[in-house]
């Protein structure tokens, strides 16, 4: 499998049903979600709140990322003009557009999510662990990366600043079913690389980050530690 990040220093200024829920990164927090400043919010069915399992690692299902441009004017519906593949950016397309990511992650083997958000931070987080995900992605063929939030730094944009979120990739891991299902429903933008077929592992509730048992394995009773500032996630409570 290889997997390319987007050229380096590039100048470059809702149907999706079948996910548990929506990922946002909150440079600025909300406080009408009590959403503290850098840090993830979940949406769905309605609902908001606080999502600790980005701290704790989650896969991320890197054959089918999304890149490219977004406009959404107010009171107007959002656009989203698709990147022909991660590596090739399109041109800018004109005032209003900033650049989106979407990736489908799996929050445990059977519970899928999706990152799509189109803004400074997120996008610059994003290009630096996706420069990681390229070099180590060759050596670990037919897997997909566990890979948890640990922090923010304040970032320039020109003329403003923001929150980047910064990442680290824990493990590789074998495809989730719940990312099968993914695969089967959506079809990936652009040339993509399938890994092998895995095969289902035993134990629907592994989780996949820090102290994590390894994916398809049972939980371990005393799990490791894990960092202090890693809050515990839904799949391993």
């Amino acid at each position: 499998m290889t997997f390319q990040a987007p050229p380096p220093e590039t100048p470059r200024n809702d149907s999706d049903t079948a996910y548990a829920g929506y990922l946002d990164w909150k440079a600025q927090g909300s406080a009408h979600h009590n959403i503290p400043p850098a840090s993830w919010m979940i949406r769905n069915d309605g609902a908001s709140g606080p999502y600790p399992a980005m701290a704790t690692g989650i896969v991320w299902d890197i054959e089918n990322i999304e890149t490219g441009w977004q406009i959404w004017p107010e009171g107007g519906k959002k656009e989203q003009i698709p990147n022909p593949a991660v590596h090739q950016p399109l041109p800018h397309p004109g005032g209003g557009y900033s650049e989106y990511v979407k990736i489908p992650m799996a929050q445990d083997q059977n519970t899928a999510v999706i990152w799509d958000q189109a803004s400074a931070g997120s996008w610059k987080g994003f290009c630096q662990i996706a420069a990681v995900i390229a070099m180590q992605a060759p050596q670990n063929p037919g897997t997909l990366p566990v890979i948890r939030f640990i922090g923010a730094t304040l970032t320039s944009t020109g003329k403003n600043s923001t929150q980047v979120p910064n990442f680290e990739i824990l493990q590789w891991v074998p495809r989730p079913p719940c990312l099968m299902q993914q695969n089967a429903l959506v079809a990936p933008q652009g040339p993509q690389v399938q890994a092998a077929p895995a095969p289902q592992p035993p134990a629907p509730q592994a989780g996949f980050g820090a102290g994590a048992a390894p994916f398809g394995q049972q939980q371990p009773q005393q799990p490791a530690p894990i960092a202090p500032a890693a809050p515990v996630g839904a799949w391993n409570t």
